[in-house]
């Protein structure tokens, strides 16, 4: 599939250059991950270097066939010997916009964020999750469909046609932060991997508040793990993908220099219906040293009730503290750090990360992760012997 959109999105672009069009200078960046593990792993086929490196390559590019039509495509790609996946690349967006009266049309491959909470946005679900290229969740894979967006009465008004449903990405064989102990055997899908989802969400902003509602029925991006048991013991996992209908809804709010956020949602499927919820706030102190700079502090807890029988899903019942310190200098120098608790298991999973620009093109960012007492939380009880040390450059162009 992966290969049949990019291939699909490339010709498309070929065939735009064909034309008498503008097309901008693509954009993008080139960056070189080098990770350190101390510790062993904790499965056996995990890979065991101490240092582990990747190359990575992301790249955006625009033409404008006309006022009102234009092609954006967006694609990354990541090269790497230590991992179970040595080569991946995905198209994030790959579409054609265009407007008809009143409306604007996109089609291709979209990329969708629905979110107003730092952590974990349980409303987002258009796009599939990669966890492989970010632990947390916050890479998506590109999703093939059609979108049609107007306003109304002050209103955003946006629809979605979803014509395809795609796996969710997860760590595996040689790769480190993995939670399953044996390999996924094969995807499930219950009413089939082609039956087209579909996704209402209107949006209304009121002077400091903002209101979003959606709905979306098609296929989970969560999949349920079945383990398959044979005469020497677990071997490995289905991942079903069940049909669900979801109502969300997402809230915020301006208070001076605070935002209070929120976003809630109801799901129903043949094995479970259940609410989740999340709830924050995020403060920001300015001037702190009679300077530019600023620090914003976040507090938000998160709550889900999907039975035992439901994905590996963090934030179930946890709380989540941050702080993100941005000197506001000609450097873009940042410091952020994050600390996730959970309050039935009793786990912690913090993250540390600063960065720094150095002249026009070139960025440096070291990472420190380290999960704790996670041996009976079933969402991070994979990662006890992943703690990480992590440098990262980067060469934008």
């Amino acid at each position: 599939m992966r290969l049949r959109v990019a291939a699909t999105v490339l010709q498309g672009a070929a065939l735009l250059l064909s034309v008498d069009a503008w097309a901008g200078p693509p954009r993008g960046n080139l960056a070189l991950d080098v990770a350190a593990y101390p510790d062993e792993p904790l499965f056996e086929d995990q890979n065991d270097s101490v240092l582990q490196s990747s190359l990575s390559a992301s790249i955006d590019w625009t033409a404008r066939l006309s006022r009102d039509v234009r092609f954006d495509l967006s694609a990354r790609g990541r090269v790497s010997a230590d991992t179970e996946d040595r080569l991946f690349g995905d198209i994030k967006e790959g579409l054609l916009r265009f407007r008809v009266a009143d409306t604007d049309f996109k089609a291709g491959v979209v990329q969708e964020n629905w979110s107003v909470l730092e952590a974990w946005n349980p409303v987002d679900i258009v796009n599939q999750r990669d966890l492989v290229e970010d632990y947390q969740g916050d890479a998506k894979l590109g999703q093939p469909g059609v979108t049609a967006t107007t306003v109304y009465n002050d209103w955003v008004l946006s629809a979605f046609v979803l014509p395809y449903s795609r796996e969710r990405r997860i760590a595996e064989g040689e790769d480190r932060l993995r939670n399953l102990p044996a390999p996924v055997q094969d995807a499930v899908f219950e009413d089939g991997q082609g039956r087209s989802s579909l996704a209402l969400r209107g949006q209304y902003r009121l002077g400091d508040f903002d209101l979003a509602l959606s709905y979306f029925r098609g296929h989970a991006r969560e999949p349920i793990y079945r383990p398959i048991i044979d005469r020497e013991g677990l071997s490995g996992f289905d991942e079903v993908y069940e049909s669900i209908s979801q109502t969300g809804v997402e809230l915020l709010y301006v208070i001076g220099d605070s935002v209070l956020k929120g976003e809630v949602i109801y799901r129903s499927a043949d094995s479970d219906e259940f609410a989740a919820a999340g709830i924050g706030s995020e403060t920001t102190f300015n001037q702190l040293t009679n300077g530019f700079d600023s620090i914003t502090l976040y507090l938000e807890g998160y709550y889900d009730g999907r039975n035992d029988r439901a994905a590996l899903t963090p934030f179930q019942r946890d709380v989540y503290v941050g702080a993100r310190y941005n000197r506001n200098d000609v450097y873009d120098s940042l410091v952020d750090v994050r600390v996730t608790h959970d309050l039935e298991f009793h786990s912690n999973l913090v993250d540390i990360r600063a960065s720094r620009r150095f002249g026009k093109q070139q960025t440096l960012e070291l990472q420190l992760l380290a999960p704790l007492s996670v041996d009976n939380d079933r969402a991070l009880q994979g990662y006890e012997n992943d703690q990480r040390a992590k440098l990262s450059w980067a060469w934008y162009f």
